[in-house]
């Protein structure tokens, strides 16, 4: 049974319990993942730089619509534009916690006088050897045997009337309907 002389003993008992208690951090007003950027570190939008990016508004890298797999495109974002991140030489697409989708490089010279297409699939295929790099805040494209995009990329019209993304190793003008353009991460300005 409780007695009188077990109350000293009690209070001395909730006092380090509380002290205790209270020293357990909570991070309270943190929220730990602010931006899907935090979920990878590294991971920010893509910037396109050039004559495609006059006017106001910044233009990222992006899919026709957001949720859909598919052609790459450059949009003048309205809403927070997707995060993209490189690793182990792959671009992939950061969706959500537990989603990612990788950055394909599908041949075009069927459809196209630029030879290859940005398209995101659900897995890696296309054109596989290439690697995704980063020099500085530029993304670029790398063949084996020192052949790169060099940073080039092109947003061109098609005949359905969306404007996709192209990129060439071999330099040339912007062919017709299309404007040449480098694609950017300035969260890489940033980091050590």
């Amino acid at each position: 049974m409780f007695s009188i002389k077990d109350i000293p003993f009690t209070l001395l008992a909730l006092l380090f319990s509380l002290q205790l208690i209270a020293a357990v951090p909570t991070w309270e007003g943190m929220n730990g993942r602010s931006s899907m950027g935090s979920l990878i570190p590294g991971a920010s939008y893509i910037e396109a730089k050039g004559p495609v990016s006059s006017g106001s508004s910044t233009r990222h890298l992006s899919v026709h619509r957001a949720g859909e797999l598919g052609n790459l495109s450059i949009i003048s974002n309205t809403y927070e534009p997707p995060y993209f991140y490189i690793s182990q030489n792959q671009l992939w697409l950061l969706v959500n916690e537990t989603t990612v989708y990788p950055v394909n490089v599908h041949n075009s010279t069927g459809i196209h006088e630029l030879p290859m297409q940005l398209i995101l699939g659900k897995k890696k295929e296309g054109i596989v050897q290439g690697t995704w790099r980063w020099k500085a805040t530029s993304l670029y494209y790398d063949f084996p045997g020192g052949k790169s995009n060099n940073g080039l990329y092109f947003r061109c019209l098609l005949e359905s009337g969306a404007f996709n993304v192209f990129m060439s190793i071999i330099p040339q003008p912007p062919p017709q309907n299309c404007q040449m353009m480098t694609l950017h991460s300035f969260i890489r300005n940033h980091m050590k």
